[in-house]
């Protein structure tokens, strides 16, 4: 019996021993996976700082490039107005001309593209410019 009661306290040891190490394990381990959550955590926070900076340096860059856009329209818009009035105006000058070299309404309307009230409008004008040169 006394071998009996040996063998079971051996194995009562060893098994004490075994939960013992199991204990030490397990925290070891958790605090080792305690750790590397933790630097997992705090990296996942700055990406999620450096995504937030981008993102909001993308609405910067979105609203300067909208600008941008916005500028080019206006300069386009501009320059097509300013350069309208040239061309109406070249096409009075060569209507005037075809006026003083003797053309009817219909052929300046017919060269330049003017509507018939235009083009007699600059035959008017002509026909008082001429008479008030021939007068003086």
């Amino acid at each position: 019996m006394s071998d009996l009661l040996s063998n079971a306290l051996v194995i009562n040891l060893a098994l004490l021993t075994l939960l013992i190490l199991s204990v030490i394990s397990y925290f070891y381990f958790h605090r080792r996976l305690s750790t590397k959550y933790q630097t997992l955590e705090n990296q996942l926070h700055q990406i999620q700082n450096e995504i937030r900076a981008i993102n909001s340096g993308n609405l910067g860059m979105g609203r300067k490039i909208s600008r941008f856009a916005e500028d080019i329209a206006n300069v386009e818009i501009n320059s097509l107005q300013s350069e309208m009035p040239n061309v109406s105006e070249k096409i009075y000058r060569q209507a005037g001309l075809l006026l003083a070299r003797g053309a009817t309404v219909e052929e300046v309307v017919e060269s330049c593209e003017i509507t018939p009230s235009e083009a007699e409008l600059l035959a008017v004008m002509h026909h008082s410019v001429h008479e008030k040169a021939t007068n003086h």
